[in-house]
Parts: C-alpha cells; structure tokens; sequence
C-alpha cells in the first residue's frame, strides 16, 4: 500500500459517503448533480445505504471496508462522537488511504488528521432533514484543510455544488456552530412551544407563517439588535405578567418566557448606552 499524499490526487472525480442521514441525502444526490460519481454509501442501517446509493447510482454497503482507493475523497457524514473511532479503525483496516474530509460543524480537523495523511472538513453550515429541500447552491460550505492541495481539491468539490464557499479553521467554526444553534435551532423550538400554545386554544398554527417569514426575511444588512420588538424591549410590564399568568401551569416555558425577556431587556440597555457613548 503506497503512502498517500494530496498531490496523489489532481482533481477529485469519485466520492464515497460514509453515513446516510440528513447531511449525506442532501450533499450525495448534490455532488451527483454537479458530475461527481458517488462511489460508494456506507451505513449501518442498510435500508438507508441502498435508498440513497439507488438514488445515486453507487454502491451500498453496511461494510465499511468497502470504501477503498478507488474513492477520491471520502466524506464521514456521521454523528460527532463517532467521527474519530471510525477514522482510526478504518486507517488500521488499510483499505482506503485518501483524501478524508468531515462535515461536522464542530469535530476539530485533527480527530481525523491525526489518522490520515490528507484531511479536511467539509461543513455546510445549513440546517438538513428528510422534510425539507434546501437549495444547495446558496448553502455556504466552510471548508479546512491539513495542506495548501487538499484545501484545492475540497474547494474544488464545494464550488461545484455551492456559490459561497469559505475558509473556515477548527475554532472559528465551533463558534460559527454555536451561532447557528442560537439562530435555528433554538427558534425552531420557539416554534414548536407557541404551536403548542395554539394548538390548546384551538387556533390554527398555520395564523403565525407570515409573521415567522417576515421575522427571518427582515434580516440583512441591519443588526438585528435594531430589529427587536415586543413588550420586553418596550418594557411592557403589564402585557409580560399577563403573559406569565397565563403560563403558571406550564412552569419549564415560564422560565423560557422570563430568561428571554430578560436577556432581551439586557440587550436594550446595552444598545441604549451604546448611542449614548
């Protein structure tokens, strides 16, 4: 088996995915698209392997060991406490000896760096699931790399599926992470509390979508710290305790309900001595 190098590689024509979740069904069919062959899938769960690969024309495996160098570069879409271990045993099977990139949004470079000699991440910071279909193209891909040629060979393959494409390192992207959890994550669960709300006072959930839209599309060129209302920001005293008596009997959204309010008036204050200095 040769030492293998970046260099080994001038351009990245086959792909292999190991894992076929959210990431994997939204980058694989993208990359097919783009004129990648999607060589191999890799899963445990085999009916997840050969829906994708069937969708992909590749080749579906629970095997692991089926990856080898026929793949130009190997993407480990899997969970992030998973991503080590599988890098290490599949250095010590020795079938595959590429280019290994991530697309963890936290997992530093080096869990699997420390295991192959060309590694990179390869991070689409867009939030992924079987109900929904983002449009790839505008999902900015931060990529990392271990050298000047694998960062070539991975821009190559993220500008083939993506207009915004950035160089990103291990610690900046764990903050760029974080930032993503307040900014989707957390709203999401904003949503799924006051679809509750209505949904026990009989009122269609669907009454909040252009408010929802309207929240998100505002945002661009302005702070969004500009953008903040509500009877928090207003210091609304009044409407906030109607609000927390209706929520007595719900007493883990009453302390959502509080902290937010309170970390939005905190935010206000700040904003207010800003101008004044």
């Amino acid at each position: 088996m040769y030492l293998y190098t970046a260099m080994a590689v001038k351009k990245i024509r086959n792909i292999s995915f190991a894992g076929a979740g959210n990431v994997a069904i939204h980058l694989a069919p993208a990359m097919a698209g783009a004129g990648f062959r999607i060589r191999h899938i890799f899963s445990r769960t085999a009916a997840h392997a050969q829906s994708l690969a069937d969708f992909t024309g590749s080749i579906a495996s629970t095997d692991p060991g089926i990856i080898d160098d026929t793949t130009d570069l190997l993407l480990l879409a899997i969970p992030d406490q998973a991503i080590g271990e599988f890098a290490s045993g599949l250095k010590k099977a020795g079938r595959y000896n590429g280019l290994i990139a991530h697309t963890s949004g936290t997992c530093p470079l080096s869990a699997i760096s420390e295991h192959f000699g060309a590694a990179g991440v390869f991070y689409p910071l867009q939030t992924f699931s079987r109900f929904s279909t983002p449009e790839i193209r505008k999902v900015p891909v931060c990529i990392e790399a271990d050298s000047v040629e694998t960062e070539t060979l991975l821009r190559q393959v993220a500008t083939g599926i993506s207009d915004d494409v950035r160089v990103i390192d291990s610690e900046h992207r764990a903050l760029l992470h974080l930032s993503a959890v307040f900014a989707c994550n957390f709203p999401n669960h904003l949503y799924v509390i006051a679809s509750r709300i209505l949904k026990q006072a009989g009122i269609g959930e669907d009454i909040l979508l252009p408010l929802i839209r309207e929240t998100a599309l505002r945002l661009g060129d302005t702070d969004p710290l500009l953008l903040q209302t509500g009877p928090a920001v207003r210091g609304d005293l009044t409407t906030m305790q109607r609000h927390l008596h209706l929520l007595e009997d719900q007493p883990s959204i009453l302390q959502i309900y509080k902290i937010l309010s309170e970390s939005i008036q905190e935010f206000e204050k700040y904003n207010k001595t800003s101008d004044i200095s």
